[in-house]
């Protein structure tokens, strides 16, 4: 659909550093990234449930 598409291409077209460590991913976005929020509520969505 038109709105999986748009948001899609959000995510993707965002220049970032990747930090790979033995237990965790991390991306590095510029302090004046456009779509901070978005990345935000979508890594909370996909963390893991703790104990």
């Amino acid at each position: 659909s038109a709105e999986f598409t748009t948001l899609r291409n959000r995510l993707l077209k965002i220049a970032g550093r990747i930090l790979e460590t033995a237990t965790r991913v991390r991306i590095a976005f510029a302090a004046a990234c456009p779509e901070a929020a978005l990345f935000r509520s979508l890594a909370i969505s996909m963390q893991a449930a703790g104990p």
